[in-house]
């Protein structure tokens, strides 16, 4: 009985089913749909998925398909739609469709293209901070730290007794001084050559690009003991000290205290040329570096140099190194003043607040003269730089003669020849634009200051107060009891001294 129920049941779902299907095909006929046979689809179907143009039923050739990436390269992603500036209104505006809708049927591969274009290639990372930083990326602002990446367009900024090191991905170093604010406009890699273009709208900048020269043995202290120590805990003294300490005799221990003995430096400087050595064989590619500033522009090739600029004042700057094959140049403000003057001298340089002279300073002030001494010696950001060489810059270099790979694993374009037509067009752009800012800007500070607001125009030792004071405090204390005990510390004891001494 039980079977004869179940089949009725059955039968009954078939005649149904076969009912609703002679029903739909019905309605199809009524209203002229095709269900079996879809027609052929004509034109260039763009960005349409794999299965539409590879399914025989669907009648899509091929040929007339413009299909998106298989995979976006490194730091972009399959959407391209801006969420987080997109403006209602527009998105939803029938006018605006149709246009963007008439230039994309012009433009069959305009979602790559689109994609390409608004991708910001990764410039640096922070390799510390102590104090306040923050980033700011369009009207986004975030505060930073240790490994907060920096892209193309972002602005960095320190605060108040702030300081901040950028390690670039091409190996070099930039310090930010306390209140001090710096736009980085481009980070292009070429085949012969890498060019970064950044804006300082105020404050202190030391550029430090890499070099191959072994670091020379020096026992004296740091320079800019207010940084340290670093997050990266391989590059700091104390790791070099905790290695002594394990395979040492207590009679070792005491000689090494009373005898005032720096093997740990001299392991540390070691440890950093026996990297320099292994990263020089993969470094071949040398960066030029344009920095901009309302009244002069710098562009400088394997040099390292100080670079100082007070809004509505003077600008001062100095090249602190002088090596075969370096570039130095400075260019002035001015519609028709295309002259590029070249600085052979390692000496500090004014350029007048209007941009349209310069001068060697004859006489330099206290003010600059601690300004160069905060970067005199900083080894542990040498070898922390050689570190991330290692880490993160040369298999990049691994592959630049491979743009695709380039592309895909660290989202980078390729430069050719093109890169010194760039160069070209932005110190003639750079130039122009900047002399026109120059009069804007003046006319604003001397607003600010009939409002009554104060306007610094002059050096100050605001860019490094912070730095000295720690400095000098630290030669007070560097034989206590309290930096000596770092040296005993097991490994997770010195991981929190350094996540309790390493950050503001």
């Amino acid at each position: 009985m039980k079977k004869l129920f179940w089949s009725a049941f059955a039968m009954s779902l078939i005649f149904q089913s076969l009912a609703g299907h002679a029903q739909t095909e019905g309605v199809d006929d009524f209203l002229g749909l095709e269900t079996e046979i879809m027609p052929e689809l004509a034109g260039e179907q763009a960005f349409t998925a794999p299965d539409l143009h590879e399914s025989p039923s669907l009648r899509v050739k091929s040929q007339n398909v413009v299909q998106d990436v298989v995979s976006p390269n490194k730091g972009q992603n399959f959407s391209i739609i801006p969420w987080s500036t997109m403006d209602t209104i527009d998105w939803l505006s029938i006018n605006t469709w149709l246009l963007e809708r008439e230039i994309k049927d012009k433009t069959p591969d305009w979602k790559i293209r689109l994609r390409q274009a608004d991708h910001k290639e990764l410039v640096g990372k922070f390799i510390q901070c102590k104090g306040t930083c923050s980033v700011y990326r369009g009207s986004n602002k975030a505060d930073t730290q240790y490994l907060s990446r920096i892209l193309e367009g972002d602005e960095v900024k320190t605060e108040k007794d702030s300081v901040a090191w950028i390690y670039f991905m091409d190996g070099s170093l930039l310090k930010l001084s306390p209140e001090t604010s710096l736009s980085i406009h481009e980070f292009n890699i070429g085949k012969s050559q890498i060019f970064v273009q950044a804006r300082l709208n105020q404050g202190h900048v030391f550029w430090h690009p890499r070099n191959k020269a072994d670091y020379p043995l020096e026992l004296s202290p740091e320079t800019d003991a207010f940084s340290l120590p670093l997050m990266i805990r391989s590059a700091n003294q104390q790791f070099y000290e905790r290695k002594i300490f394990e395979v040492q005799t207590d009679f070792q221990r005491v000689s090494e205290v009373m005898n005032l003995d720096e093997q740990a430096i001299k392991y540390q400087i070691s440890a950093l040329n026996k990297l320099k050595q292994e990263n020089n064989l993969r470094m071949n590619i040398p960066t030029k570096f344009m920095l901009v500033s309302p009244n002069a522009t710098i562009v400088s090739s394997e040099a390292s140099f100080d670079y100082y600029y007070v809004p509505g004042g003077n600008t001062y700057f100095k090249k602190r190194t002088f090596q075969l094959g370096e570039e130095f140049s400075l260019y002035l403000r001015g519609y028709t003043d295309t002259t590029v003057n070249t600085i052979s001298e390692m000496a500090w340089y004014e350029v007048d607040s209007n941009g349209r002279s310069f001068s060697q300073v004859i006489e330099t002030p206290g003010v600059l003269q601690v300004t160069e001494l905060l970067t005199k010696r900083i080894k542990t950001l040498e070898l922390a730089r050689e570190i991330w060489v290692k880490e993160f810059t040369v298999p990049m270099m691994n592959v630049i003669s491979e743009p695709e790979v380039l592309a895909r694993n660290y989202g980078y374009s390729l430069w050719g020849e093109e890169l010194s037509k760039r160069f070209n067009f932005l110190v003639e752009y750079t130039r122009r634009i900047e002399t026109t800012n120059l009069r804007s800007l003046e006319n604003l500070l001397i607003k600010l200051e009939n409002a009554g607001e104060t306007v610094k125009r002059d050096l100050s030792e605001d860019h490094y107060r912070v730095s000295l004071n720690h400095y000098l405090l630290g030669l007070k204390s560097r034989y206590d009891s309290r930096k000596m005990r770092v040296r005993e510390m097991n490994e997770l004891q010195y991981y929190v001294w350094i996540l309790k001494n390493g950050k503001w």
